[in-house]
């Protein structure tokens, strides 16, 4: 995963912003992103090797908004890219490496979650 990179710790500044701070709101929403990330990334892998590409940017537009809201830049430029490739379809010779680095990030997203939620520090 060579062209996109993320800036670890996460950044919740937005979600804290969204919510005027509420913690409640905000674990929940952590909490909504570590359980239906994993499924949605599989879809989209499962998707990817079916060479499906319009089911890949629907499943994109999907998973686009939780993903958003933690606003980390490669993250959100990534998301955008594989959905406008997946919904046209075009450089579907990308699509499968764009999958692979999505895979990559949110693995990373979300042991980093896991670990806020973990240690309470959110």
């Amino acid at each position: 995963m060579a062209s996109v990179k993320i800036e670890l710790p996460l950044d919740l500044s937005y979600l804290y912003e969204i919510s005027d701070h509420d913690r409640e709101f905000i674990y929940e929403m952590i909490m909504t992103i570590v359980k239906n990330t994993p499924e949605m990334i599989q879809d989209i892998e499962r998707e990817g090797k079916a060479e499906k590409w319009h089911e890949v940017g629907r499943l994109m537009h999907k998973l686009k908004p939780s993903l958003l809201l933690l606003n980390i830049d490669g993250v959100s430029a990534h998301i955008r890219e594989l959905e406008a490739n997946a919904k046209a379809p075009r450089n579907i010779e990308m699509i499968p490496k764009q999958i692979a680095e999505l895979r990559e990030l949110c693995d990373l997203i979300l042991k980093e979650l896991n670990e806020l939620i973990q240690s309470d520090q959110f």
